[in-house]
């Protein structure tokens, strides 16, 4: 459920990276089916392409690599970057459930730092508060995310701590093929992996 609140797609012409936030929210719940209604193939594949772009999903997947990124062959890349997308976009999907559309979600002032700002806010489901913090980059007109932290860890942070741990036991490829089976535990996961 994290994943997918920390997700919400950004839209072209939002003035701030709160106002996007705001409007994709909308635009999210729009989109969900009625409360007890299962989600449709053609509804899971909307809400995946509003949530998909808001995130520099090769920003994002680069700096979860580090020095990984660099020590990788052009083809290595290449693969990690479409299992990478593949795995996020597929996350994000599993986790629409009634509780997002009962989720309150609060802004809070946004804070300017290094070339990005930092939209905090507080997200609520059934009465249990979390903060999320989205870092976002304006490219062009839009606003997209290049990281997110959940209760003060860092999504990019996650992922390259996994995913440096996976490249050192089993390598760059073995990084891949776990994407592409889904067992490499996400951001924002507690738990064990997943084995989808």
């Amino acid at each position: 459920m994290q994943i997918l609140l920390v997700v919400l797609a950004l839209g072209a012409a939002e003035s701030t990276a709160t106002e996007a936030l705001k409007a994709r929210d909308a635009e999210v719940r729009a989109v969900l089916p009625a409360k007890g209604t299962e989600l449709t193939a053609a509804t899971r594949q909307k809400l995946e392409n509003i949530l998909t772009r808001a995130v520099d999903l090769e920003g994002v997947a680069r700096s979860a690599l580090g020095k990984n990124w660099e020590e990788a062959t052009a083809a290595q890349r290449k693969r990690f970057l479409e299992a990478f997308k593949q795995r996020f976009r597929k996350a994000t999907a599993d986790q629409f459930t009634e509780d997002y559309r009962a989720s309150e979600v609060t802004y809070l002032s946004e804070v300017a730092e290094e070339g990005a700002v930092k939209v905090p806010t507080d997200v609520t489901i059934k009465g249990e508060p979390t903060r999320i913090e989205y870092v976002m980059r304006r490219e062009g007109a839009d606003w997209r995310i290049v990281d997110i932290v959940i209760d003060d860890v860092s999504t990019v942070d996650n992922y390259r701590s996994s995913f440096g741990h996976i490249i050192k036991k089993e390598g760059m490829d073995g990084l891949i093929d776990r994407l592409n089976k889904g067992t490499v535990k996400q951001a924002g996961e507690k738990g064990k992996s997943k084995t989808q």
